[in-house]
């Protein structure tokens, strides 16, 4: 029965789980990720326990083994390794900051960029010649 209400918690999709991850500060023990996984339905300890025996027995291990994370069973510690972070790994996209989200500097947007501060600047003159 646990073992049902585990899998309610615990994201059916390894791309999900890694963003889950991705969340938290790594790295982190299993209790961590299944902590977090909970957050804040608060279930019964039964439940955590599910979650957690999930986690380190089938889910980590596997996401381990595609190179997603690295996770070592005897200490029971989560990490995410760096290449990951700064593109895709295995079909999981992740981006490692704002910046690479950005579209590219391009000739028209530097254009935009001058003629947008010409017409601001146009503007506070003309306020700045009425008011004075």
């Amino acid at each position: 029965m646990s073992s049902r209400r585990a899998a309610h918690f615990v994201p059916d999709s390894d791309t999900a789980l890694v963003v889950e991850l991705d969340e938290m500060s790594t790295p982190v023990t299993v209790d961590e990720v299944a902590d977090q996984l909970i957050s804040p339905a608060d279930p019964p300890v039964e439940t955590w326990a599910a979650v957690h025996e999930r986690l380190h027995r089938d889910r980590l291990p596997a996401l381990d083994a595609s190179g997603d994370i690295v996770f070592d069973e005897s200490q029971g510690v989560v990490e995410r390794p760096p290449r990951a972070r700064a593109g895709t790994q295995n079909g999981v996209a992740v981006a490692s900051s704002a910046a690479s989200r950005t579209a590219p500097l391009t000739p028209s947007r530097v254009f935009l960029a001058v003629l947008s501060l010409a017409l601001l600047s146009a503007a506070i003159f003309v306020v700045i010649t009425v008011v004075v």
